[in-house]
């Protein structure tokens, strides 16, 4: 595992939209993204948003082979350049007519971050043909020791990914069918 720099945007990017491109069930992913227009489009500006948002508050690994990613945050702090690009992915992704049950959303997660300091696990992604494969599972591992003694949290929506995390030594702490999708949230120490 390397820690990625902004020359693997487009690299990272590709692995997120790969990832999450035939996902359609309901999931945090979906909710965020307008369900008109160009999809692939849509979807590629959000996991753009992610990284550059990961780039200048958290961090950003790449695993070896290059066919997994993870992106963590760990400082949420005001900056212009941060306003900016949310202003660009309501405008690119979310949509104006989104944006209240989007801001809904984030209240409801942000009513279950731990109150403690904590790090957040926000985004973790394996091409579809290597999954199942441990890329996963050994990202997971290698970051988790960079941020040793730290309270890492997590949300996910899906069971698959819930038993994953599990398996890797998350607890849940809370689970929520408030939106149109489940919600779990997950903790590791």
């Amino acid at each position: 595992m390397r820690k990625a720099t902004y020359l693997d945007r487009k690299h990272i990017v590709d692995i997120l939209c790969q990832s999450f491109i035939d996902v359609l069930i309901p999931n945090s992913i979906n909710f965020v993204v307008k369900k008109s227009g160009n999809r692939s489009k849509r979807l590629k500006a959000l996991m753009e948003f992610q990284f550059d948002l990961s780039m200048m508050d958290g961090n950003v690994f790449l695993s070896d082979d290059g066919k997994g990613c993870i992106l963590y945050l760990d400082k949420t702090k005001f900056s212009f350049r941060k306003l900016l690009l949310e202003l660009k992915l309501l405008f690119t992704c979310i949509g104006l007519e989104n944006m209240f049950k989007v801001l809904k959303r984030e209240k409801l997660l942000k009513n279950f971050h731990p109150e403690k300091e904590f790090i957040h696990l926000w985004l973790m992604a394996v091409i579809p043909q290597e999954q199942g494969k441990g890329i996963g599972s050994q990202l997971l591992k290698e970051s988790l020791e960079i941020y040793n003694n730290q309270l890492i949290y997590i949300e996910t929506t899906t069971p698959e990914n819930r038993a994953f995390y599990t398996r890797n030594g998350f607890i849940i702490f809370h689970e929520t069918f408030e939106l149109d999708y489940p919600l779990y949230f997950l903790k590791y120490v």
